[in-house]
């Protein structure tokens, strides 16, 4: 009789409606795992990269801003004006010291100034004369103590 009851414990044994709600509770838990895992879910190349239209952007806006392009620098301040143009700086030269297009892969550019009267025409070393792209800026040009508005149309070619 011993042997019996030792069998037939009360407290070991599982009910039938126990191990439905363990079975359910566990296809629960896998389906929010798997849930949460599409939702939080990223493409990595993605995040890197490189949105359309950024690199001509930045590019621009070293032609603009930087002192070792075209932007206009005060001498007693050190202070760069941006979007402000030197009309001093505007030039063949200074260009090919702002921008190297040593290697092939680099976008080109041609950037034509117009200022009062003046049109003024320079283009990088690789300018293979086709265009790819164009947008107008409204700019500032400093020229010998004056100061007025002008428009730089600024042309652009990919990469060969």
């Amino acid at each position: 009789m011993k042997v019996l009851t030792i069998l037939s414990n009360k407290k070991a044994d599982m009910s039938a409606r126990k191990l439905i709600f363990y079975c359910v509770v566990g296809f629960v838990l896998v389906a929010m795992f798997f849930l949460i895992i599409w939702l939080v879910y990223s493409n990595k190349s993605d995040i890197s990269e490189i949105p359309i239209g950024l690199e001509n952007y930045l590019m621009v806006q070293r032609f603009l801003n930087s002192p070792s392009c075209f932007a206009f620098q005060d001498k007693d301040s050190n202070r760069v004006y941006q979007w402000t143009i030197d009309f001093k700086k505007f030039n063949q030269d200074m260009l090919n010291k702002c921008y190297n297009e040593e290697t092939t892969s680099v976008k080109a550019y041609r950037l034509t100034l117009n200022y009062g009267n003046k049109k003024i025409t320079i283009n990088t070393r690789n300018w293979e004369g086709f265009l790819k792209k164009a947008e107008t800026k409204n700019v500032i040009i400093y020229d010998e103590g004056k100061i007025q508005r002008a428009e730089l149309f600024i042309e652009t070619q990919d990469a060969k």
